[in-house]
Protein backbone atom coordinates (compact mmCIF):
# COMPACT_ATOMS: atom_id res chain seq x y z
CA UNK A 1 0.00 0.00 0.00
CA UNK A 2 1.40 3.43 -0.72
CA UNK A 3 2.87 5.31 2.31
CA UNK A 4 0.08 8.45 1.31
CA UNK A 5 -2.70 5.85 1.07
CA UNK A 6 -1.79 4.35 4.82
CA UNK A 7 -1.58 8.16 6.03
CA UNK A 8 -4.95 8.97 4.93
CA UNK A 9 -6.40 5.59 6.32
CA UNK A 10 -4.74 6.20 9.85
CA UNK A 11 -6.46 9.82 9.99
CA UNK A 12 -10.10 8.21 8.66
CA UNK A 13 -9.86 5.83 11.06
CA UNK A 14 -8.68 8.97 14.01
CA UNK A 15 -12.04 10.27 13.08
CA UNK A 16 -15.12 9.58 15.06
CA UNK A 17 -17.67 7.36 14.26
CA UNK A 18 -20.85 8.27 13.08
CA UNK A 19 -23.81 9.54 15.70
CA UNK A 20 -26.19 6.58 14.67
CA UNK A 21 -27.48 5.54 18.18
CA UNK A 22 -26.77 1.64 18.38
CA UNK A 23 -27.41 0.90 22.08
CA UNK A 24 -29.82 2.80 23.90
CA UNK A 25 -31.75 2.89 27.79
CA UNK A 26 -34.47 5.30 28.31
CA UNK A 27 -35.52 4.98 31.97
CA UNK A 28 -39.24 5.70 30.94
CA UNK A 29 -39.32 3.58 28.41
CA UNK A 30 -36.63 0.65 29.74
CA UNK A 31 -37.18 1.26 33.09
CA UNK A 32 -35.52 3.05 36.48
CA UNK A 33 -31.98 2.33 36.27
CA UNK A 34 -30.88 0.92 39.50
CA UNK A 35 -29.54 2.76 42.34
CA UNK A 36 -27.53 -0.15 44.23
CA UNK A 37 -23.55 0.01 43.65
CA UNK A 38 -23.46 -3.30 44.30
CA UNK A 39 -26.30 -4.55 41.21
CA UNK A 40 -26.13 -1.96 39.00
CA UNK A 41 -28.21 -2.37 35.75
CA UNK A 42 -26.53 -4.57 33.22
CA UNK A 43 -26.27 -2.71 29.96
CA UNK A 44 -24.13 -5.20 27.85
CA UNK A 45 -21.80 -4.45 25.40
CA UNK A 46 -21.55 -1.43 23.92
CA UNK A 47 -21.85 -0.74 20.28
CA UNK A 48 -19.67 1.28 17.69
CA UNK A 49 -20.39 4.45 17.88
CA UNK A 50 -23.47 6.45 20.26
CA UNK A 51 -24.76 4.58 22.95
CA UNK A 52 -27.09 6.55 24.79
CA UNK A 53 -28.28 6.70 27.96
CA UNK A 54 -31.52 8.72 29.72
CA UNK A 55 -32.94 9.39 32.60
CA UNK A 56 -33.42 11.40 36.09
CA UNK A 57 -31.57 11.01 39.30
CA UNK A 58 -31.21 12.75 42.19
CA UNK A 59 -34.36 14.44 44.63
CA UNK A 60 -36.11 18.17 43.97
CA UNK A 61 -34.93 20.34 46.66
CA UNK A 62 -32.71 17.49 48.08
CA UNK A 63 -35.88 16.46 50.07
CA UNK A 64 -36.64 12.83 50.05
CA UNK A 65 -34.38 9.43 49.06
CA UNK A 66 -31.91 10.42 46.58
CA UNK A 67 -32.17 8.51 43.30
CA UNK A 68 -28.63 7.45 42.00
CA UNK A 69 -28.29 5.95 38.63
CA UNK A 70 -25.52 3.11 38.51
CA UNK A 71 -25.37 0.87 35.43
CA UNK A 72 -22.73 -1.82 34.18
CA UNK A 73 -21.37 -1.82 30.43
CA UNK A 74 -18.52 -4.12 28.57
CA UNK A 75 -16.15 -2.71 25.76
CA UNK A 76 -15.55 -5.35 23.85
CA UNK A 77 -12.48 -6.59 22.45
CA UNK A 78 -10.71 -4.35 19.76
CA UNK A 79 -13.14 -1.49 20.91
CA UNK A 80 -12.06 1.46 22.91
CA UNK A 81 -14.00 4.15 24.70
CA UNK A 82 -13.20 7.51 23.11
CA UNK A 83 -15.87 9.27 24.51
CA UNK A 84 -18.21 9.80 27.36
CA UNK A 85 -20.33 13.45 26.45
CA UNK A 86 -23.41 14.85 28.60
CA UNK A 87 -25.63 15.49 25.54
CA UNK A 88 -28.66 17.09 27.85
CA UNK A 89 -28.68 18.35 31.62
CA UNK A 90 -31.76 20.13 33.13
CA UNK A 91 -32.51 20.50 36.65
CA UNK A 92 -36.10 20.96 38.06
CA UNK A 93 -34.63 24.24 39.98
CA UNK A 94 -33.15 25.41 36.82
CA UNK A 95 -29.43 25.92 38.25
CA UNK A 96 -26.57 24.21 36.91
CA UNK A 97 -25.45 22.19 39.47
CA UNK A 98 -22.41 20.44 40.31
CA UNK A 99 -23.08 16.23 40.21
CA UNK A 100 -21.13 13.50 40.60
CA UNK A 101 -20.03 10.60 38.83
CA UNK A 102 -17.68 7.73 39.66
CA UNK A 103 -16.55 4.84 37.10
CA UNK A 104 -14.68 1.79 38.02
CA UNK A 105 -13.58 -1.31 36.40
CA UNK A 106 -15.37 -4.75 36.76
CA UNK A 107 -19.28 -5.74 37.61
CA UNK A 108 -20.05 -3.31 40.66
CA UNK A 109 -18.68 0.08 42.72
CA UNK A 110 -18.70 0.83 46.40
CA UNK A 111 -20.66 3.87 46.86
CA UNK A 112 -19.12 4.48 50.45
CA UNK A 113 -15.49 4.93 49.17
CA UNK A 114 -14.68 6.78 46.80
CA UNK A 115 -10.63 6.02 46.71
CA UNK A 116 -11.63 2.56 45.26
CA UNK A 117 -13.01 4.38 42.40
CA UNK A 118 -11.02 4.22 39.01
CA UNK A 119 -11.80 7.63 38.84
CA UNK A 120 -14.79 10.65 39.90
CA UNK A 121 -15.71 13.97 39.38
CA UNK A 122 -17.77 16.48 39.38
CA UNK A 123 -20.01 17.20 36.55
CA UNK A 124 -22.53 20.25 35.71
CA UNK A 125 -23.70 21.80 32.37
CA UNK A 126 -21.85 23.27 30.17
CA UNK A 127 -23.14 25.03 26.49
CA UNK A 128 -21.08 24.55 23.16
CA UNK A 129 -21.30 27.60 20.51
CA UNK A 130 -25.03 26.60 19.02
CA UNK A 131 -26.34 26.58 22.47
CA UNK A 132 -26.64 22.73 23.06
CA UNK A 133 -25.48 20.94 26.42
CA UNK A 134 -22.01 19.33 25.81
CA UNK A 135 -19.84 18.42 28.69
CA UNK A 136 -16.94 16.12 28.32
CA UNK A 137 -17.41 13.72 30.96
CA UNK A 138 -14.25 11.05 29.70
CA UNK A 139 -11.86 14.21 29.93
CA UNK A 140 -12.99 15.20 33.29
CA UNK A 141 -12.40 11.75 34.74
CA UNK A 142 -9.09 11.64 33.00
CA UNK A 143 -8.51 14.73 34.82
CA UNK A 144 -9.72 12.86 38.28
CA UNK A 145 -9.93 11.20 40.31
CA UNK A 146 -11.31 14.31 42.13
CA UNK A 147 -11.77 12.59 45.67
CA UNK A 148 -9.20 9.99 44.91
CA UNK A 149 -8.66 6.54 43.45
CA UNK A 150 -6.53 4.66 41.02
CA UNK A 151 -7.16 7.00 37.63
CA UNK A 152 -6.58 6.52 34.24
CA UNK A 153 -5.45 8.16 30.99
CA UNK A 154 -6.78 8.00 27.49
CA UNK A 155 -9.60 6.29 26.07
CA UNK A 156 -10.46 2.95 27.89
CA UNK A 157 -9.76 -0.16 26.34
CA UNK A 158 -12.00 -3.31 26.70
CA UNK A 159 -13.15 -4.82 29.78
CA UNK A 160 -16.30 -4.40 32.22
CA UNK A 161 -16.80 -1.33 33.70
CA UNK A 162 -19.43 0.38 35.76
CA UNK A 163 -20.51 3.69 36.03
CA UNK A 164 -22.49 5.92 38.75
CA UNK A 165 -24.51 9.59 38.89
CA UNK A 166 -25.52 11.04 41.27
CA UNK A 167 -27.34 14.67 42.55
CA UNK A 168 -27.91 15.45 46.32
CA UNK A 169 -29.67 18.22 46.22
CA UNK A 170 -31.73 18.87 43.02
CA UNK A 171 -33.79 16.48 40.52
CA UNK A 172 -31.55 16.05 37.38
CA UNK A 173 -32.69 14.55 33.62
CA UNK A 174 -29.57 13.89 31.48
CA UNK A 175 -28.52 12.31 28.41
CA UNK A 176 -25.10 10.68 28.43
CA UNK A 177 -23.41 9.48 25.17
CA UNK A 178 -21.01 6.40 25.35
CA UNK A 179 -19.02 6.65 22.41
CA UNK A 180 -17.06 3.93 21.15
CA UNK A 181 -14.44 3.26 17.99
CA UNK A 182 -12.42 0.62 16.97
CA UNK A 183 -9.14 2.78 17.14
CA UNK A 184 -8.39 5.43 20.18
CA UNK A 185 -8.19 9.19 19.23
CA UNK A 186 -4.51 10.66 19.05
CA UNK A 187 -3.95 13.38 21.12
CA UNK A 188 -4.11 16.47 18.97
CA UNK A 189 -0.20 16.78 18.78
CA UNK A 190 -0.15 12.93 17.16
CA UNK A 191 -2.23 14.10 14.55
CA UNK A 192 -0.50 17.47 13.89
CA UNK A 193 2.30 15.22 13.43
CA UNK A 194 0.65 12.35 11.46
CA UNK A 195 -0.08 15.61 8.66
CA UNK A 196 3.77 16.88 8.81
CA UNK A 197 4.82 13.35 8.14
CA UNK A 198 2.16 13.26 5.29
CA UNK A 199 3.67 16.64 3.73
CA UNK A 200 7.30 15.34 4.26
CA UNK A 201 6.38 12.67 2.48
CA UNK A 202 4.46 14.42 -0.58
CA UNK A 203 7.66 16.65 -0.78
CA UNK A 204 10.14 14.22 -0.99
CA UNK A 205 7.90 12.32 -3.85
CA UNK A 206 8.18 15.51 -5.59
Amino acid sequence: MPVYRLLLLCAALALPFGTAQALTWVETANGDLSGDGGVPTLLGDLSLGSNLISGTMGAVGGVGPVDADVWNFTIAAGYYLTGINLTSFSSASGNNSNSFMAIDDGGSINMGDASLHLSNNLFSNQVDGFGNTHTDLLALMIDGPFFGGTGFDGPLPEGNYTFWIQEGGDQINYSIDFVTSLTPVPEPGSLLLLGVAGLWWLRRRR
